[in-house]
Parts: C-alpha cells; sequence; structure tokens
C-alpha cells in the first residue's frame, strides 16, 4: 500500500448496474477533511433553517431521552456519518465503464442508489477502521 492515496486504487463492480464498473481511489487526508468541512457546515446551516437552537431545544423537550440516545448511538454507528457525499464522489471516482466522462455534473447526476454505494467504497478504501465492528477493533488492538 502506498503513502500516496493517489497510487491506492480499486475497481467495483457495480451489482445493480452489472456489467459497468467504477475506478476509485483512496482519498488524501485533505479530501477527506474537506468532506468532513462540508458535512458539517450542511448540518449546521440545515439546523439554522430548521429554527436554530431553539428548535433543537423544542426538539428535545418532546422526545423520550431513551429514544433520543438510541438514535443518537445509531447515527454515530454509522461510519457514513459526518462526511459529505458528493465531497467524497467528487474526489474518489477516477474513471467508470460509462461513456460519459467524470465530471462534477455527471457525478450530480448519480441516481441515490450509486451515490450511497459509491460513497461507502470510497470511504471504506480510504479509512477501513471506520468499518470494523466492535470485535474486529478489539482484535486489531490486540494484534497491533
Amino acid at each position: 500500500m502506498s503513502i500516496f492515496a493517489s497510487r491506492v486504487t480499486k475497481v467495483i463492480e457495480l451489482p445493480f448496474d452489472a456489467p459497468q464498473t467504477v475506478t476509485i481511489q483512496k482519498l488524501a487526508g485533505r479530501h477527506l477533511q474537506k468532506a468532513h468541512e462540508a458535512d458539517q457546515f450542511a448540518t449546521v446551516e440545515g439546523l439554522k433553517r430548521m429554527g436554530g437552537v431553539a428548535f433543537q431545544r423544542e426538539l428535545a423537550a418532546l422526545g423520550d431521552d431513551a429514544k433520543r440516545e438510541a438514535l443518537v448511538a445509531q447515527q454515530q454507528a454509522d461510519p457514513m456519518n459526518g462526511y459529505d457525499v458528493y465531497v467524497l464522489l467528487t474526489h474518489g471516482i477516477k474513471s467508470w465503464s460509462y461513456g460519459v466522462p467524470v465530471s462534477p455534473e455527471a457525478i450530480e447526476d448519480l441516481d441515490e442508489e450509486a451515490v450511497a454505494f459509491l460513497a461507502r467504497e470510497i470511504l471504506q478504501l480510504s479509512k477501513p477502521g471506520l468499518f470494523l465492528t466492535a470485535d474486529e477493533r478489539q482484535a486489531a488492538q490486540k494484534n497491533g
């Protein structure tokens, strides 16, 4: 494995559009940072649009604490949470077998299934540790 992210690539077969393939690359640290920042900014902007802190307090007052904590835990367990998928796709897709060149416009034209699938594959190639189960993480720590 290379220390240069752009040299770590993987050809992905699309299970929902055989025999098409997409070549992805591991993301550089700065691209992961951009994806994380874009997600944070979008989250804050979305919260502002819904009423800001006052809206957040109203929601907190309505719900069951245990349910809310379970939902938060569920969100935190998803490795994709915290990363903007379009930043992941823009920097992570190298090429594809379609007759359309890879471009920001073409990436924005992808359907929801393709976006979710490819973004997950790119993040998993870039940060495989995020996708380990608790048992796998513990075993890796013992072996490391």
